[in-house]
């Protein structure tokens, strides 16, 4: 089985009950001097409506588990009522 890693979620569309989830990796573009990171689409996943809500029960219980565990802040409860910032780079480049 293929393994994949993104670093996020680029867009969520429902069409005639399909969900389709584009998950994207960061990919640095040079711009004269500055470096840049651009999504790119690395893999799109298509489901059943009703096997996405599935989906998401089954995170959301993941999510509540590590908020107990103390892995992560439960929602909304971060410092200030803000999230955290985004990490400044990609594990997906040097």
């Amino acid at each position: 089985m293929t393994t994949y890693f993104c670093d996020g979620l680029k867009e969520v569309t429902v069409v005639n009950g399909v969900v389709r989830l584009e998950f994207h990796r960061l990919e640095t573009v040079e711009r004269g001097q500055n470096r840049e990171l651009r999504p790119v689409v690395e893999f799109i996943v298509a489901l059943p409506l009703q096997g996405f809500v599935h989906a998401v029960v089954a995170l959301e219980n993941l999510r509540d588990r590590f908020a107990a565990q103390g892995v992560i802040n439960p929602a909304g409860a971060s410092e200030g009522g803000l999230s955290p910032p985004p990490p400044a780079k990609s594990p997906n480049f040097p």
